[in-house]
């Protein structure tokens, strides 16, 4: 499997590349390329181009949840053309509210339909023969999640369409996720639940990990726990959160450009 993070907070010094506050990686794996993910203001187009990839004949994409940091770029793909599948959580239409701004998809189903093969759906998805959409992730690890976000005056938002993907290498599971609303955690459990792997070679995306508490505490203990050989913790993870990880295991950078292959 071959990956590169097309978009992400972070650029990578001699890359020459655009950074905005969103997050967009394309996954290659066995004669396939899927999209995780379209960042905000539709970067992930120019830093493909910049690089010399072909984004626009991607096999799919795939929405690792909601928010329009991850799904305002899909505009990027509104031209008449074949349409590529688009995977994602039954609730990726969902009203979201925070701080009075609206932050879910900003396009209607009925706009993403024309231009996609949309499948929602709650329950994992092979996507190759070893490449895996995760689903609904089951969240056991309660302090693992991401504090509730504000839906209007309807209560408490835990993203509940969260989800990211997972591949079966050789020696184990490797992970990408776009923001991991539902834990870092809880989706590295349900990788291998998934992919039938019990041992976790590498993650990678953003960890959702703002600021060093006892969340991030219990996330840094957990990874510690699987004793991970690649770390990569990108988009919505702190400084602070990156450094307290780094004095406990070994990271890595990753910021737009950032390119891998994991077996």
């Amino acid at each position: 499997m071959k990956l590169t993070i097309l978009s992400d907070n972070n650029t990578l010094i001699d890359k020459y590349l655009l950074g905005e506050p969103g997050f967009s990686c394309l996954v290659e794996a066995e004669g396939k390329r899927f999209l995780l993910d379209t960042g905000y203001f539709g970067v992930f187009a120019k830093n493909a181009k910049t690089l010399g990839i072909s984004w626009r004949d991607v096999d799919g994409v795939v929405l690792s949840h909601c928010h329009d940091d991850h799904t305002k770029g899909l505009s990027a793909f509104f031209t008449e053309g074949p349409k590529p599948l688009l995977v994602a959580h039954p609730s990726l239409f969902r009203r979201v509210v925070s701080r009075g701004l609206f932050i879910g998809c900003p396009y209607p189903r009925e706009q993403v339909e024309r231009y996609f093969d949309l499948v929602l759906t709650a329950e994992p998805l092979a996507l190759t023969e070893n490449l895996y959409y995760l689903g609904a992730i089951p969240r056991p690890r309660t302090l693992d999640q991401d504090p509730a976000l504000r839906e209007g005056e309807d209560g408490p938002d835990r993203t509940p369409d969260d989800t990211a993907l997972a591949y079966r290498g050789r020696e184990g599971v490797y992970v990408i996720t776009g923001c991991s609303h539902s834990g870092i955690c809880n989706i590295v459990e349900q990788a291998k639940k998934v992919t039938g792997q019990s041992r976790v070679m590498g993650v990678i995306g953003g960890f959702h990990l703002r600021q060093l508490d006892d969340r991030s505490k219990a996330a840094i203990d957990y990874l510690k726990g699987e004793d991970i050989p690649y770390l990569y913790p990108c988009h919505c993870t702190a400084l602070s959160v990156k450094v307290a990880m780094g004095n406990e295991m070994h990271i890595e950078e990753v910021g737009a450009g950032t390119s891998l292959i994991w077996e």
